[in-house]
């Protein structure tokens, strides 16, 4: 079967007007509701179904209430007042109060009410109370803003709004400032680049407007999406940088060509034909290497890779086709009046193909020397990955004057920062009551030892510490709880919070406090007391423990992060050389792209270690280094990067190939090639390092990553890999470049879309 481009091409000339409707149709629509994502987009989707940490969660959110999603925290401090004061009392049960009468209020936590010390900060100065609320999360995060209205309304006492809630929602309202401040910067050097490189106004605006509109389409279509599947809020950031860069870029190589054809005196439908069979044939090429890439995110059974994954497909795919659809019926109706509302004069513009052509000459006099360099340079940006840590996400993934952010970095100082996240192990009994078995409370008493004397944990609460009797008619007598409530009421409060006392008293947990639940040794802790310490403690061996906590999340994501990526490089790799086989028939051009992309993805992730784990440049990105890589981030630029590198790859290679062709020698087609793409890819790197970089000045931790790493890599494509790199080794191999078996030639299909 022979997809024929040619055949589009002369539809598209032919029913341009009925294309541009069909598109302004579709636009309008997308219009309405592309600004509503935010209404289905939803934070955290960072959870792995099936793992250890994901159980656990569920039986904390189960079994005790204690739910990420549908627990508000509330943090009050008053500068001249502490907690033991009349007045703070009355404030803190009053706004308590005005809360509970939220819909979907239906229990609260206070220090006033249980009298657990936990609850109050170590100088007396700070509390805060628990509001658990019933409905879907997604209900419950529309309760923050009325929460914070009516903290407002307490004059002299600094309330804070925090908890799962309140942190998805201040992540939400980070997410859209991100995008805007990106837009604010970004958006207007990507419009003075066009305007340089075009020199006409209608020229520069086209591509600038089909990448709007490829990011549109998406966004839209996945708001219908989420009304039956979860999206992360992520999506907005990551849609709109891959969308104005891809669009933009697949316009810029249109437009190109077809005042590259017009000035070769071809008539205007002509053009259209021959830049549709040709760099339309190429950006094809190029989106389907990007929809491959982002289509393995899909298969990972957690919200925020599948997210990204599909949200990367669907804009590849609509800036590939608004490229070699609607941007094609546009030049049929301008024809020459694309180079209309010139800005800068044709002489200025001129030139940079004969700069490029005696590059490549000079590349390809001394290849292997070029090549060594290169290749050094490249190796050398790479050589800080062996010493990548796993970070996690958290507090710096909002906004520095977000509520959220101000209230849980306030509560670390107050209380520590293992309050904030703690770890958390669960011991499941299987019988009822049976948490005050003497042989479960040896067991936890032997675990508030070890742990105590470990220099990585700050405390732990069990109900071992509570000193009750060991008599599991305790918790089967009302009378007796009832009595202990009066006798030693924080004693009773305090197993409450430990125990599933409404769920038979078979399961309880225990509270760890790491020093500092971010770091590596924490992770590590997690790990020792699944396999290690937990197991070793005589009394819990009977019982199901199991691990949870953020800490353990990430320990969780990180080890099926290792186990997957390898997978997915191979699926890449090969789904990568196959469409390359395809394009270019030829066994070695598809090896040597594939291996020349590894080089400048693993340079891509050497700097990412640089900026944020060892913190080089970060105060110029306004930021701290976390001191860590999020585990996520190279698993997912592996697939973006990969696609994105393919499309100068193809680009170049394809007009390589054109002049190879007709006839050329493989020496004359290379710089014949990077003479008539070289500007282009520059100027569309350029564009793509602006667009990106720009994401890299937002306040989110996640896209800050993003921005750098992919602006890093776009950088390295288009300055080494591209111009140096490719014209070296394609003269060293020389006619190799073009091998082919014949008897291979007649097996494979011929998807090389033209005629």
């Amino acid at each position: 079967m022979r997809l024929s481009m040619t055949s589009m091409a002369g539809f598209i000339v032919r029913h341009r007007i009925s294309v541009i409707a069909a598109w302004a149709v579709l636009l309008a629509v997308c219009v309405v509701f592309a600004p509503r994502l935010s209404e289905v987009t939803r934070g955290g989707g960072f959870n792995l179904p099936n793992s250890e940490s994901y159980r656990a969660s569920s039986v904390l959110q189960e079994e005790f209430g204690q739910s990420y999603g549908h627990t508000v925290q509330l943090l009050f401090h008053h500068a001249s007042m502490t907690v033991g004061d009349p007045v703070f009392k009355e404030q803190v049960e009053k706004m308590v109060a005005e809360v509970m009468r939220l819909p979907g209020a239906a229990r609260s936590v206070t220090y006033y009410g249980t009298g657990l010390p936990d609850l109050v900060s170590p100088d007396g100065t700070a509390t805060y109370a628990l509001v658990t609320f019933t409905g879907t999360e997604e209900e419950v995060q529309k309760q923050v803003p009325a929460i914070r209205e009516i903290a407002s309304g307490y004059e002299g006492m600094e309330i804070n709004v925090i908890g799962g809630p309140a942190f998805d929602h201040d992540l939400e309202e980070t997410s859209w400032q991100d995008l805007r401040t990106a837009e604010t910067y970004g958006l207007p050097v990507v419009a003075l680049i066009l305007l340089l490189v075009f020199g006409s106004l209608v020229a520069a605006v086209l591509p600038a407007l089909l990448g709007g509109i490829s990011v549109t389409v998406t966004l839209a279509v996945l708001f219908l999406i989420g009304h039956w599947t979860a999206v992360s809020v992520f999506v907005l950031n990551v849609v709109t940088m891959l969308g104005l860069g891809l669009g933009i870029d697949y316009s810029l190589f249109i437009v190109s060509r077809f005042r590259e054809e017009l000035a070769a005196g071809v008539s205007v439908n002509q053009a259209v034909k021959n830049t549709v069979v040709t760099a339309g044939r190429a950006v094809a090429f190029s989106g389907a290497a990007v929809i491959i890439g982002m289509s393995l995110l899909v298969l990972f059974d957690i919200v925020f890779m599948r997210s990204l994954g599909l949200g990367g497909m669907l804009v590849a795919a609509f800036s590939m086709l608004v490229a070699v659809t609607l941007l094609p019926a546009l030049l049929a109706l301008l024809g020459p009046r694309i180079n209309t509302a010139r800005v800068v004069p044709q002489r200025f513009l001129g030139g940079g193909g004969r700069f490029w052509h005696r590059w490549s000459q000079a590349v390809m006099r001394r290849p292997a020397l070029y090549l060594l360099v290169s290749t050094g340079i490249l190796l050398a940006l790479a050589w800080p990955v062996k010493d990548m840590r796993a970070g996690s996400p958290g507090v710096a993934d909002l906004s520095a004057d977000s509520d959220s952010r101000r209230g849980i970095e306030f509560l670390a100082e107050k209380w520590s920062p293992g309050t904030v996240s703690p770890i958390y192990v669960i011991v499941d009994t299987g019988s009822a009551y049976g948490v005050l078995d003497a042989d479960v409370l040896r067991g936890l008493s032997g675990l508030d030892q070890i742990l105590e004397e470990d220099p990585r944990v700050e405390r732990i609460e069990t109900i071992a510490g509570l000193h009750l009797p060991a008599d599991p008619t305790l918790l089967a007598d009302p009378q007796r709880l009832q009595a202990l409530a009066v006798q030693d009421p924080v004693a009773a409060a305090s197993l409450a919070s430990l125990v599933n006392v409404s769920g038979g008293s078979s399961k309880t947990v225990a509270r760890v406090m790491p020093v500092d639940p971010g770091s590596s040794e924490t992770r590590k802790l997690v790990k020792e007391l699944r396999s290690r310490i937990l197991p070793s403690v005589e009394g819990l061996s009977t019982t199901t423990v199991m691990v949870g906590g953020s800490a353990a999340e990430v320990v969780d994501f990180t080890d099926m992060l290792k186990g997957a990526f390898p997978y997915l490089v191979a699926g890449v790799l090969m789904i990568t050389y196959l469409v390359l086989l395809l394009l270019f028939r030829s066994l070695i051009l598809p090896l040597k792209a594939i291996f020349m992309n590894l080089l400048s993805v693993a340079a891509a992730y050497g700097v990412l270690v640089m900026v944020f784990q060892e913190g080089w440049g970060d105060g110029l990105l306004g930021f701290k280094a976390p001191g860590g890589i999020l585990p996520f981030v190279p698993v997912i630029l592996f697939s973006i990067l990969f696609g994105l590198s393919m499309d100068y790859e193809v680009f170049m290679l394809s007009r390589i190939k054109e002049e190879y062709d007709r006839g050329s020698s493989n020496e004359k087609a290379v710089a014949l090639g990077l003479e008539k793409t070289g500007r282009i890819i520059t100027t569309a790197a350029l564009i793509m390092i602006v667009v990106f970089g720009s994401f890299a000045l937002t306040e989110t931790i996640v896209i800050k990553e993003f921005g750098v790493g992919l602006a890093v890599s776009i950088f390295i494509d288009a300055s080494i890999v591209r111009v140096i790199m490719v014209p070296a080794t394609m003269k060293l191999l020389g006619e190799w470049n073009w091998w082919l078996p014949g008897w291979l030639d007649r097996l494979l299909p011929n998807l090389s879309l033209k005629h």
